[in-house]
């Protein structure tokens, strides 16, 4: 498996699921709502990131990994409308002064679902108004952290996010109406642009968005399937990545699974004979294919997320071999491919599953799996010519 010079081996987390601590959030508010998380937890506690912060980046030295994607919470840089906290910035300020001097690049994303609670009492991003409150708080981050910040994601799956949020109502605020996810999804796009064009001006590193990639096949080979594919497509990948293709100097891919769909219901069962802990399929094929489609829009690719669901860590060990496998590959077909994040670098707090879904390297007290082993001597081999 050849890599070129520069390519990335690193982990993603999200502040919300790790951080810990006192945050006005809406999330925080929606998982206090019973019923809302599977377990009943919070990420109140998490992995209490906020101070344990150079525990994490001990772990990333350990398995010789050289970079790493977090994000930053808005919610903490501006808890209240107009109102910056310096101190937040100076935390994160410290974070990446940490990740530089280690010669560990970093990628932060600087929307991971939760926005502060104030915008969401306004209406999130349901409110037109919303992309240019988000287009001054990304300025602001860039003006005092362009100097330290390697890669800039403006926001995390915007399509889950619109689905899961608005659509299915299983993630923060929990309405179910499809024809106002569809609108979350055009503002959205819009807050992307209007966020890229304000960073172009104040940091000088690429700037991008990821998307979450989900590999869909028509169950049976009639034109009814093969049609619900196509509008699938159109509105999980086409309808996201098109209108904002001329604002982003790379491409992030989240990849977790490949889906067959049928016009008759039930709709979508995952492909794949193994499942993970959470019933999704491990086809790690998919992540060839999501590469390889997406090379039309001509911009650079990240894997900014890939993993799976597995507590005892049987099937971590081959899915990253498998992983990267694939990811040769595509750099043989001429793929242009930079960087592999897993997902996760250790157990979290993941959104409605609360901690019932473990995809990290390390469980959440920070202890390795085999697998940690693993994803490191891959890398160090990847990396030894």
């Amino acid at each position: 498996m050849k890599f070129p010079k520069g390519f990335l081996f690193g982990s993603a987390t999200s502040g919300h699921q790790t951080e810990g601590g006192k945050v006005c959030s809406d999330w925080r508010e929606w998982e206090k709502l019973p019923g809302r998380i599977v377990d009943g937890s919070t990420a109140e506690v998490a992995n209490d990131s906020w101070n344990k912060w150079r525990e994490d980046i001990e772990l990333l030295k350990q398995t010789h990994q050289n970079a790493y994607r977090f994000s930053i919470e808005w919610a903490r840089v501006e808890p209240s409308k107009g109102r910056f906290d310096l101190s937040a910035i100076e935390h994160y300020r410290e974070i990446l002064v940490e990740l530089r001097k280690n010669n560990i690049k970093s990628m932060v994303t600087l929307f991971h679902f939760a926005l502060p609670k104030w915008v969401g009492v306004e209406g999130g991003f349901l409110n037109n108004k919303t992309g240019e409150l988000f287009a001054v708080y990304c300025e602001y981050v860039g003006q005092k952290l362009g100097d330290l910040v390697d890669l800039w994601v403006t926001i995390n799956e915007p399509q889950t996010y619109a689905l899961s949020g608005y659509v299915d109502g299983i993630h923060c605020p929990g309405q179910k109406n499809f024809f106002t996810g569809l609108k979350i999804g055009r503002n959205l796009n819009r807050a992307h642009i209007l966020a890229y064009k304000k960073l172009r001006t104040v940091v000088s590193n690429p700037v991008g968005i990821v998307e979450n990639i989900a590999i869909f096949e028509p169950l049976y080979d009639n034109i009814f399937d093969k049609t619900f594919v196509k509008i699938m497509n159109n509105l999980a990948t086409i309808s996201f990545i098109a209108p904002v293709s001329n604002h982003i100097d790379f491409l992030g891919i989240n990849y977790y699974f490949k889906v067959h769909v049928r016009a008759a219901k039930p709709r979508f069962t995952f492909i794949g004979k193994k499942k993970n802990d959470i019933g999704w399929g491990i086809v790690q094929a998919g992540l060839y294919q999501a590469i390889r489609q997406n090379q039309i829009w001509r911009k650079p690719i990240y894997i900014t997320e890939n993993g799976v669901a597995d507590a005892k860590d049987i099937h971590r060990p081959k899915f990253l071999k498998d992983a990267l496998f694939y990811l040769s590959r595509a750099i043989r077909k001429g793929a242009d491919v930079r960087g592999y994040f897993h997902w996760t670098l250790m157990d979290n707090f993941e959104w409605a599953s609360g901690y019932t879904a473990k995809f990290g390297l390390f469980t959440r007290d920070r202890k390795p799996r085999k697998s940690a082993t693993v994803y490191r001597d891959l890398i160090d081999t990847s990396t030894s010519r």
